[in-house]
């Protein structure tokens, strides 16, 4: 598939899903903006290095408070940005097969497998870089209104090299999608599947094996392996949040940061991914009606 039908399939998905993509974005951003220009323009104090109060027309308040509001945007932005994804990898494979437009989009020159797969590269790329862009243009409308009201240009200037935050939340997101991507596939595997909910899908098929796993343990000594499974997938999650929070320049290339994951459980969750990414595209090929 060549770049320009690739490039439609995007432009298709972000026109189908303006709301968690585009306007969402932006109207979080706009509160955002809204509230900081409020706390500025009420002169509200501040406590920043060494407990030392800072308001709006302190020396050096333009860099605080820059960094202020790229580390409480970057934080907002993550939180919504799991919700998006969340509520993207359900249905996006469930809506067009319930309003039966499943069947005009067969018709077209593009195989489901390249459709299951831009869907993918919305939730792992593109997402990312909306929340990125986000984050960057909303700290730079911020420094330019604090230098409108404290126009010291080494200070702007200063406020400016802390929109490095922006960067740092590109690098997470992409860590926080590949954590994320055992999840992200079973969320879709429960979209092209279910024909009523996915969500009940997606959360009663693990409690029931985890209360399988449970008594088959207990009263049979048997170990389905299932709750270990999700132990360790969650230790690995938890293990790469507190590296990525105990050094705020990691990113997914981090030698330090992959030299310490766990191997075995990162191939089981990728080879897991695979699979669920596998039986979704084939699901669509030849079960795609409810």
């Amino acid at each position: 598939m060549n770049a320009k039908k690739m490039l439609a399939q995007l432009k298709r998905e972000l026109w189908e899903n303006q709301i968690g993509f585009i306007w969402a974005p932006l109207v979080l951003s706009g509160l955002l903006f809204v509230v900081a220009m409020w706390v500025v323009l009420e002169n509200i104090t501040i406590h920043g290095e060494n407990n030392i109060p800072v308001s709006a027309s302190s020396p050096g308040a333009m860099v605080l408070m820059t960094l202020i509001y790229q580390v409480a945007s970057s934080a907002v932005y993550l939180i919504s940005f799991a919700i998006v994804i969340a509520v993207y990898a359900h249905s996006s494979l469930f809506a067009d097969r319930k309003s039966r437009e499943i069947l005009f989009w067969r018709s077209m020159p593009v195989s489901e497998t390249v459709n299951v797969l831009t869907k993918l590269a919305m939730i792992l790329i593109l997402m990312p870089f909306i929340v990125f862009l986000g984050a960057l243009i909303g700290g730079l409308l911020f420094a330019l209104f604090l230098a409108v009201l404290n126009p010291a240009l080494h200070e702007f200037g200063a406020a400016l090299r802390e929109l490095y935050v922006s960067v740092e939340l590109l690098m997470s997101s992409f860590i926080v999608v590949m954590l994320l991507l055992p999840l992200i596939a079973w969320s879709l595997f429960c979209s092209a599947f279910a024909r009523r909910s996915p969500v009940t899908i997606s959360l009663a098929v693990p409690l029931g094996l985890w209360i399988v796993d449970s008594i088959a343990q207990r009263y049979l000594e048997i170990n389905l392996l299932f709750k270990d499974a999700l132990r360790a997938y969650a230790q690995l999650t938890s293990t790469t949040a507190k590296k990525m929070m105990a050094d705020s320049q990691t990113s997914l290339f981090d030698i330090d940061l992959l030299s310490r994951a766990d191997i075995p459980v990162v191939s089981v969750a990728l080879l897991f991914s695979a699979v669920m990414i596998g039986v979704t595209i084939w699901l669509r090929n030849n079960r795609y009606e409810i």
